[in-house]
């Protein structure tokens, strides 16, 4: 991120929730800082919800399902116009249980068919599909530099490992990515007031796709994860109703999915050619090096600012009283930065001893379930470019470009050479 210009004193409602609304802001993690300091628990008017922000507090909330629920997607709904929310939620997406917003016992029910799929084995036994995925987007990249890594290998790397590895037709890549487009912005951003509508009818139509795909795939079942999941619904290895199948596709398989091991790649890449290019030249010489540097990172560099819970009822929080009924917003990438937690935690340090306590998958029931993927994504990714341009370089950017969204944190662009 550029150079910081931390807000000025007093910490505010208005100046706090501008800084989280600026995409790339230079003062985000100094503001996180002045919040664990100063505010650890901050009520932000601008977003109607709680903000913590210390690595303890943080935890104790991922771990606690029962007082702070995931079930936020009436919190999401109430802040779109009665014609918006009307479409919504009828939709399966936000109405049918999915992993990402029930608790248990829904949660196991749906988790645990797929667990098996996304364990290390699991992932282990698609790690020849997922680098020959990377070798074929390698290959479209522009054979003469500069190209935006974003856009030209990072962003379709990983949409084509979600869309092929769930079973969606190959031609089909367009329609998954305009569904995923519209919930994307509702789920982790604000799509403006003029395409809300037109955004819900995507949501309508791309339901109505995906129930076509799992029925197609239900008759004529292939090596995919949709074709996986019927079958074991038949066998009686797992029970989800149509609705759950759509949701937990539309939302924690699409939605959830395909842009965490974009942001992942990046970042890491970010750190690998900072400076001197030392940790890149160290990688392409000591590939068991990866795992230390990628959780490092992402400790560092995040995925998503935070994690966003209920309350299910009257809490106290660092002495604050949070009423029933609202919204928290769990800063992971504060806790992942807190100096209570973690020794001189604004350096890179990828031996760091607390490094496997960092919370950039969250933490408790909801723990990621796509880690061992997104780390063999990231992986593959960054060996071919090594392997294809080993002299790789970052090209400063004059204007610097950041994913939009509230919850956010990884670059829009990022110009690269060799």
């Amino acid at each position: 991120m550029p150079e910081s210009n931390a807000i000025a004193s007093p910490l505010t409602s208005a100046a706090v929730s501008a800084v989280f609304l600026t995409p790339g802001s230079p003062d985000l993690y100094p503001v996180m800082k002045r919040l664990r300091d100063e505010a650890p628990v901050f009520f932000s008017e601008e977003l109607n919800m709680w903000i913590v922000s210390r690595y303890d507090d943080v935890a104790r909330i991922l771990k606690d399902p029962r007082r702070f629920p995931a079930a936020t997607r009436s919190f999401i709904l109430a802040s779109y116009p009665p014609e918006v929310r009307e479409i919504l939620a009828v939709t399966s997406t936000f109405s049918a249980p999915n992993m990402g917003f029930d608790d248990q016992p829904v949660h196991d029910r749906l988790r645990r068919p797929l667990t098996q799929y996304f364990s290390f084995r699991g992932v282990a036994r698609l790690e020849e599909r997922i680098h020959a995925i990377a070798d074929r987007h390698l290959d479209a990249m522009p054979g003469r530099p500069p190209a935006d890594l974003v856009a030209s290998y990072a962003r379709p790397l990983a949409n084509s490992v979600i869309i092929e590895l769930a079973g969606f037709p190959a031609g089909d890549r367009d329609r998954v990515l305009r569904g995923h487009r519209a919930l994307n912005d509702f789920f982790f951003g604000r799509p403006a007031p003029d395409v809300q509508l037109g955004y819900a009818e995507d949501i309508r139509a791309w339901e109505e796709y995906l129930a076509g795909v799992i029925d197609e795939r239900r008759h004529r079942p292939g090596d995919d994860l949709i074709s996986l999941l019927t079958r074991k619904v038949r066998r009686g290895e797992a029970d989800y109703t149509d609705e759950e199948l759509i949701s937990l596709f539309s939302f924690d398989i699409i939605t959830a999915g395909i842009r965490p091991s974009s942001f992942a790649l990046i970042n890491l890449c970010d750190e690998l050619l900072r400076d001197d290019r030392r940790r890149w030249e160290a990688l392409r010489a000591e590939p068991g090096r990866f795992d230390g540097l990628f959780d490092e990172t992402l400790r560092r560099s995040g995925l998503a600012t935070g994690v966003f819970r209920a309350t299910a009822a009257d809490v106290e929080i660092e002495g604050v009283r949070v009423p029933a009924g609202s919204a928290v917003w769990a800063l992971t990438a504060s806790a992942n930065r807190d100096e209570r937690h973690f020794a001189d935690p604004d350096s890179f340090d990828p031996h760091r001893s607390q490094l496997g306590t960092s919370l950039h998958f969250s933490h408790g029931l909801h723990y990621c379930l796509g880690v061992n993927l997104a780390r063999t994504v990231t992986r593959a990714g960054v060996a071919a470019l090594m392997r294809r341009h080993p002299g790789m370089r970052r090209v400063t950017e004059r204007t610097p470009v950041y994913e939009q969204g509230i919850n956010v944190i990884a670059p829009a662009r990022f110009t690269v050479e060799w």
